[in-house]
Order: structure tokens, then C-alpha cells, then sequence
């Protein structure tokens, strides 16, 4: 079976900026949008929402987020869209928090959208859907 890993875009609208995670890895560097792995018999809009406050401290409801895409490769991948007015970075906490270390870091940043074509952001697929819908 598929397991589905959800993920949320923080947009700040005021400042055009995305709330990404800056990840090193085992000598590798890359950008992830905020969200991981469903628990159970977790919906996609549950495990955005538990996952953005595990890592994030950041609360969302399900009327904050708004379904952008599903990418299906090994498992499928549903990304959100959530605005935020929120314009401070957030410390990364749970499981993530945990597991930092030297080589494994994980730094939430505000990235402004006019960046996020420079960036390394995986899945590769995302950056161009992310692109296109915040484009309109």
C-alpha cells in the first residue's frame, strides 16, 4: 500500500514570501516545503495540519487550507496552500528538532516567491506547480 505524506505552502502575501526548510543532509543541500507522514487513518488535511504544528509550532485549521496538488511518485505527495500573516521564522521542533544534528539540519526560512525558481526544492515537480499558482 501507498503510504501519503502531506505538506503545507505558508504563504505571506504581505511579503510575498514562502515558509520553506532549508535542509543539509549528509553532505547534500535542498528545500523542502513544511509536512511529512500521515499517523493511521490520518486524512490529508489532518496530517497537514498536525505535521505544520509538530515542526512549526504553527496552528492551522481546516478552513486555512486549500488543496493545491497531488504528486504520486513512490507515495503520494497532497500539497496545501495556507496564508499567513506571520512574519517572524519559526524554530523547527519535534521529531526534526531531534534528529538535528551537523550533518542533518533543518532551518524554517522565509524565502520570497521571486527566489523559489534558485532554489532546490524537492520534489523538483513541486517548484513548478508551486510557480504556477502563486503566479495567479
Amino acid at each position: 500500500m501507498c503510504k501519503m505524506r502531506a505538506r503545507v505552502v505558508i504563504y505571506n502575501c504581505q511579503t510575498q514570501a514562502l515558509l520553506l526548510i532549508h535542509r543539509l543532509k549528509d553532505g547534500r543541500d535542498y528545500w523542502v516545503v513544511p509536512g511529512g507522514g500521515a499517523k493511521d487513518q490520518e486524512t490529508p488535511v489532518q496530517t497537514a495540519i498536525r505535521e505544520v504544528r509538530e515542526e512549526l509550532q504553527i496552528v492551522l485549521t481546516p478552513k486555512d487550507l486549500h488543496q493545491l496538488f497531488v504528486l504520486q511518485e513512490q507515495e503520494r505527495e497532497v500539497f496545501f496552500c495556507a496564508q499567513s500573516v506571520q512574519a517572524t521564522t519559526p524554530k523547527i521542533s519535534g521529531e526534526e528538532k531531534e534528529r538535528s544534528n551537523s550533518a542533518n539540519s533543518y532551518l524554517p526560512t522565509w524565502v520570497k516567491f521571486s527566489k523559489l525558481s534558485q532554489l532546490n526544492l524537492m520534489p523538483p515537480q513541486a517548484k513548478l506547480k508551486i510557480n504556477e499558482y502563486l503566479k495567479n
